[in-house]
C-alpha cells in the first residue's frame, strides 16, 4: 500500500551532471562577433587571393588559417555540448518547477498529495505530503540547501527563464561560429589552389 511519511519538507533528487543542478542560473553572454571584448574574432571571405597574398608567406598563412580553423571547430564542439547540457537541464528544471507549484497549491488548500520520490537511480518510494513548507534542492558540488517554497518557485523560476534564454543564445552563437568554420575551410581552400597555381605557373615558366 501507500506508506505515509509525516514531512515538513520534500526532498527532490537531481543529477547533477546529466539533468542539471538546481543552484542559480545566469543569463550568458553572447559570443561577442565584432569588437569590443573579441574572443571570436570573424573570419573574413578573402575576395582577391592574390591581392590577400602580396607579401606574405604561404606556409605561414596557411598554418595561421589552420589554427583559426581549430580554435573555431573547439569553439564549436564546446558550444554544442553546452547546448546539449541546456537541452537537458531545461525540462529537469520545469519539472521541479512544477512540484513546487502543486506544493504550494495542495499546501494551501490542505489537500493530501500522493507522489512518488525517486531513493536512487531507478528505485522510487511512495509518500503522502500534507502542508509541505518547504524543498530541498541540490545547488552542486554535493550540496543542498532548503528552500521556502516561494523561494524554491522564484529561483527555479528564474533558472528556467534563464537556461531558455541561453539555449537561444547558444543557438545563435553556434550558427555564427558554424559561418565562420565554413568561410575559413573556403579560405585554405583557395590560398592552396593559389599556391598550386602559382607553383604550377612558375614551373612553365622554368621550362620555357
Amino acid at each position: 500500500g501507500t506508506v505515509a511519511h509525516d514531512l515538513d519538507a520534500i526532498t527532490t533528487f537531481w543529477d547533477g551532471e546529466a539533468a542539471g543542478d538546481m543552484g542559480e542560473i545566469e543569463a550568458q553572454a553572447p559570443v561577442e562577433k565584432d569588437n569590443g571584448t573579441v574572443r571570436v574574432p570573424k573570419a573574413k571571405f578573402i575576395e582577391d587571393v592574390d591581392d590577400y597574398m602580396k607579401g606574405k608567406d604561404f606556409e605561414q598563412t596557411m598554418r595561421e588559417l589552420q589554427t583559426l580553423f581549430q580554435q573555431y571547430k573547439q569553439i564549436e564542439q564546446g558550444l554544442q555540448q553546452n547546448r546539449i547540457r541546456l537541452g537537458n537541464k531545461l525540462p529537469e528544471i520545469k519539472r521541479a518547477l512544477d512540484t513546487v507549484k502543486l506544493l504550494k497549491e495542495k499546501s494551501a488548500s490542505g489537500d493530501e498529495l500522493d507522489m512518488d520520490y525517486e531513493l536512487t537511480d531507478s528505485v522510487y518510494a511512495k509518500a503522502k505530503v500534507k502542508d509541505a513548507r518547504s524543498v530541498y534542492l541540490w545547488l552542486g558540488a554535493n550540496v543542498m540547501l532548503e528552500y521556502s517554497l516561494d523561494d524554491a518557485e522564484n529561483l527555479l523560476q528564474t533558472n528556467h527563464e534563464n537556461c531558455a534564454r541561453n539555449l537561444a543564445t547558444n543557438k545563435s552563437d553556434l550558427a555564427f561560429v558554424k559561418d565562420n568554420v565554413t568561410i575559413t575551410e573556403v579560405s585554405i581552400a583557395r590560398v592552396y589552389n593559389w599556391d598550386v597555381k602559382r607553383r604550377k605557373a612558375a614551373k612553365e615558366a622554368e621550362n620555357k
